[in-house]
């Protein structure tokens, strides 16, 4: 690590450092995307107190993240945030993950938080990635239902709420289920050498579900294309299905060895086309 790397631009604050354990690696051989969550919302807690608030009166509502460049079993890395917009009640905190041995950002997340009441003259310039329109997907048939689970003592944040990473894993949980109805199994996984790897989140929770809720996530293809493919999930209270949290989410069809996309075979992709729902 170099100096340079230790260094914090004005205005943000160190929020997390730590590095990448073999336990939160996924099935792609790189971090998994909850475990960045996890971090992410540590994060925003430490901002949160570092502007003199308090993370137990304020909950998020929206985030945006952009993958950009992977890490791997072992990796070192520590994250900075501040805050980017503020307007009443509301402030959205810009963090930025980076590779503490290259200096490289490999993530960024704009996390949305209601409770917070901070200065306007705390904000600084975001020059992450914009966040781009999706288009938005109508219910009905196309939907496959991906999880049924209950909330667990283990998913509840600090305030007794299902904490956002907990949805995360769920909605991970609920690619492969997804994946696999178009022909994209862990044997062919396994055996090709391919994997879903994702370059973009964008997530809004409507109502944290509590301890003992049932939840179901329901799952659908948005987008198909020559290497890339969106989902879009739906965590759902399966009484009266209402919608607790959505995740749009991009990633590409990653050949394992090289790292770098690769093409959707075409019985695969016309077998997902054909499940596009919008």
């Amino acid at each position: 690590m170099t100096d340079a790397n230790d260094a914090v631009p004005e205005g943000y604050t160190e929020t997390f450092r730590s590095d990448v354990p073999p336990w939160e690696v996924d099935i792609v051989e790189h971090f998994t995307v909850a475990y960045y969550y996890e971090k992410f919302m540590t994060a925003g807690d430490r901002a949160l107190m570092a502007h003199g608030q308090d993370p137990n009166a304020c909950h998020t509502v929206d985030c945006h993240t952009r993958y950009l460049a992977e890490l791997r079993k072992g990796d070192q890395y520590h994250i900075h945030s501040a805050p980017i917009s503020i307007a009443e009640g509301t402030v959205v905190f810009g963090h930025k993950l980076i590779n503490s041995a290259t200096g490289e950002t490999c993530a960024t997340n704009e996390q949305t938080i209601v409770g917070a009441d901070l200065a306007e003259n705390t904000v600084v310039l975001w020059d992450g990635p914009a966040r781009e329109a999706r288009a938005e997907i109508p219910a009905g048939p196309g939907w496959t239902r991906a999880v049924v689970d209950i909330v667990a003592p283990k998913d509840l944040d600090r305030a007794g709420h299902m904490s956002v990473s907990a949805m995360i894993h769920r909605f991970s949980s609920a690619i492969g289920q997804l994946l696999t109805r178009a022909g994209m199994d862990p044997a062919y996984h396994r055996d090709q050498r391919i994997g879903y790897s994702t370059f973009e989140f964008q997530l809004q929770i409507l109502e944290r579900p509590e301890i003992g809720q049932p939840i179901d996530v329901v799952s659908c293809f948005a987008h198909v294309g020559g290497s890339s493919m969106r989902l879009v999930h739906r965590l759902q209270r399966p009484s009266d299905g209402a919608l607790l949290a959505e995740l749009s989410q991009f990633g590409v069809h990653l050949d394992l060895d090289a790292r770098r996309p690769s093409r959707i075979p075409e019985p695969m992709a016309s077998r997902a086309k054909a499940m596009v729902v919008g």
